[in-house]
C-alpha cells in the first residue's frame, strides 16, 4: 500500500516532466506515454533499489532513458523530432515571402533554421540527444545531467560540445559559411 501511495506521488510530481522529455525523445505520443508508463511500473518493481543519492526525479529519467534507449533498439532507426520540437503547423513558404508585414523574410529565415537543426537532432545519436535534452529541454546544470546519466561531468560537456558543433556545422554548410 506504501508503495502505491509513493508511486501516487511520484507520478504526479514527475508524469510531466518525463512525458515532456519523452515526446521530444520520440516525437511519438503513443510511443512516449508507453515509456512513461514502463518507467513507472519499472520504477515501483525496483523501490528497493533507490538509493536516495539523486533526486526521484532524476532517478526516474534515468529509467526513462534506458526505457528510450531499448525502444529505438526496437525501430532500429533513429526517430525523428520533426513536429514535436517545432510546435508550429504548416506554413506555405510562399506566401510568407510575398508577405509585406514587417519581419516576414524574417520569419522564413528562421523557419529554415530550425528545420536544419530538427534534422541535425534527427542525425545524432540517441546519448548526445539526450544530453541536449536534459540540459536545454529540462534545464539542468552539467553536474545534473552528468549525475542523471551517470557518467562524468568532462563526458557530459564533451557530448553537448559535439552535438552542439554538428548542429552548428550543418547550419553553416546549409548557408555556404563553410565547404560539404
Amino acid at each position: 500500500m506504501a508503495n502505491k501511495r509513493l508511486l501516487d506521488e511520484l507520478a504526479h510530481a514527475h508524469y510531466d516532466r518525463l512525458m515532456r522529455a519523452a515526446l521530444f525523445m520520440c516525437n511519438d505520443p503513443e510511443a512516449a506515454e508507453d515509456l512513461v508508463q514502463e518507467t513507472f511500473l519499472a520504477a515501483i518493481t525496483s523501490l528497493e533499489s533507490f538509493e536516495g543519492r539523486s533526486s526521484f526525479y532524476t532517478w526516474l529519467y534515468g529509467i526513462l532513458l534506458n526505457k528510450f534507449r531499448a525502444w529505438l533498439r526496437r525501430k532500429g532507426k533513429l526517430v525523428a523530432l520533426d513536429e514535436m520540437v517545432s510546435g508550429t503547423e504548416e506554413v506555405n513558404l510562399a506566401e510568407l515571402l510575398t508577405d509585406h508585414r514587417p519581419g516576414a523574410p524574417e520569419e522564413v529565415t528562421q523557419r529554415e533554421t530550425a528545420q536544419l537543426v530538427r534534422e541535425a537532432l534527427d542525425e545524432l545519436p540517441a546519448h548526445h540527444r539526450s544530453v541536449l535534452v536534459l540540459r536545454y529541454i529540462e534545464r539542468m546544470s552539467y553536474q545534473e545531467v552528468a549525475d542523471t546519466l551517470g557518467c562524468s561531468l568532462g563526458t557530459v560537456k564533451s557530448r553537448i560540445h559535439y552535438a552542439l558543433q554538428r548542429i552548428a556545422g550543418k547550419i553553416r554548410r546549409h548557408w555556404g559559411m563553410i565547404a560539404p
